[in-house]
């Protein structure tokens, strides 16, 4: 079952971690399945699938660090936390921060 954007929130505030959810094409579903990454059909939207990826501080301050949110797009942050292939697919990062706020690039 997919949580909703409040559900999500409070995962993140309680567990103070960072929780990127990547949306990406169904038609890499096999590519998907073959990294064995987790994933749910959006609800939104059933063409996409949706990866979450938590990380701690330290890891999402390298990730800062590593991608100027200035520069960068939905499918730069699939390259990098995915794999290049990947992140071709990838249509919509949604970043939950433990504080409540969202980054969300499309």
């Amino acid at each position: 079952m997919t949580q909703t954007t409040a559900d999500r929130r409070k995962d993140v505030q309680a567990a103070g971690t960072y929780d990127i959810y990547i949306e990406i094409d169904i038609d890499c579903e096999e590519l998907v399945d073959a990294c064995g990454l987790d994933y749910e059909r959006t609800e939104a939207d059933d063409t996409q699938n949706e990866v979450c990826i938590s990380l701690d501080v330290d890891e999402y301050e390298d990730f800062q660090h590593d991608n100027n949110f200035n520069y960068a797009d939905e499918q730069t942050i699939g390259h990098y936390l995915l794999n290049h292939e990947l992140g071709e697919y990838v249509t919509k990062v949604t970043i939950y921060k433990p504080n409540g706020d969202i980054i969300s690039f499309s």
